[in-house]
């Protein structure tokens, strides 16, 4: 999968009487979730699923002595 380039500029190279950069610079696209590999994307999901079956355990447990 290739990067998305965005351009950037450094903070010395930025003139903020002009609002112009000297020398523009691309950098990977910033983004609020990481990039995630199989084994961690695997291991999250393991632990959705863990949890989601310990909630129904205890909800059947809940329901069951409910009736007694």
């Amino acid at each position: 999968m290739s990067a998305v380039l965005v351009p950037a500029c450094m903070a010395a190279d930025f003139d903020a009487g002009t609002g112009t950069c000297a020398n523009q610079i691309w950098i990977p696209q910033p983004s609020l979730i990481p990039a995630l590999t199989i084994e961690e994307a695997a291991l999250i999901a393991g632990a959705f699923a863990l949890l989601w079956a310990t909630a129904f355990v205890f909800r059947r447990i809940r329901k069951a002595i409910d009736q007694f």
